[in-house]
């Protein structure tokens, strides 16, 4: 059930007006911020906050806004549901539920031209003529968890990671390919109680206005909010990840604070 969500959203003259006059930090600070990297020493641009992922002139139009990140191919993607693997490492058998796309849509390949690991943070910028490129012979790469389609030894795998690129509300409902266990898009998320989570709330709180993208998909931005300014704050210890809706609420069963709001936002678990 949903219900915690209607009765922090149904409260607008309290907790909801209370949570709007505290304003997100923003791309400061947040792991989004290079200013203060080694890489980030070009005279042209020194300790530049946006340009390496966007540039106002000479963009990529084929991937995010004025984007000026070197790409990552649209080919050669093994998105979630294609059965995969063997054993324990086996990837969820496919899911008639969703149309697998062939590739992540452009937004989240931006997303991905970093957190797939395979072309380096610092590979920004014209190498003709370039903010970043001077940069390009000391490559740096994220690792670890935030290489997110770097799974089993395999770049551009996808395979074990929560689907995206597909549109929300075309799986929602009964019968065949459709999923009666996920909200209609109209519905409101979840939100974190007022002492929970610094939290900045959107215009439109409902799924659709809060987590899909203006095409009804879902992305990577979905989940994550690449600049820290809705939705839940950045924080190095209890949101590193940038989730927009982090943090607990009470529950209608007991009344007790519970988790997982971004997941149950959308699962009718």
């Amino acid at each position: 059930m949903k219900t915690s969500s209607l009765i922090t959203l149904t409260v607008a003259t309290g907790s909801l007006l209370a949570l709007t006059a505290q304003a997100a930090p923003g791309i400061i600070g947040s792991k989004h911020d290079f200013s203060q990297w080694t890489f980030n020493n070009n005279p042209a641009d020194p300790n530049t906050v946006c340009s390496v992922c966007h540039t106002p002139h000479h963009a990529d139009p084929n991937s995010g806004p004025l984007w000026g990140h070197d790409s990552i191919s649209a080919s050669g993607w093994t998105m979630y549901a294609q059965n995969i693997g063997t054993g324990a490492q086996k990837s969820p058998a496919a899911n008639p539920l969703y149309v697998v796309p062939t590739a992540p849509n452009p937004s989240s390949l931006a997303c991905l031209s970093c957190h797939d690991g395979s072309v380096a943070i610092n590979a920004y910028g014209s190498t003709a003529n370039a903010i970043g490129a001077p940069n390009r012979a000391n490559p740096v790469y994220v690792g670890g968890n935030a290489a997110i389609s770097f799974d089993q030894g395999l770049h551009q795998n996808l395979s074990h990671t929560h689907p995206i690129s597909f549109n929300y509300q075309s799986i929602v409902g009964v019968g065949a390919g459709k999923d009666q266990f996920i909200y209609d898009q109209s519905s409101p998320v979840l939100v974190p109680s007022a002492n929970s989570s610094t939290f900045t709330p959107g215009p439109d709180m409902s799924i659709k206005g809060f987590l899909l993208d203006s095409q009804g998909n879902l992305e990577c931005s979905s989940c994550h909010d690449v600049h820290a300014q809705l939705g839940s704050a950045y924080d190095a210890v209890l949101n590193p990840a940038l989730v927009k809706i982090n943090g607990t609420a009470p529950n209608t069963v007991n009344g007790q604070q519970t988790g997982s709001l971004l997941c149950r936002s959308c699962h009718n678990k």
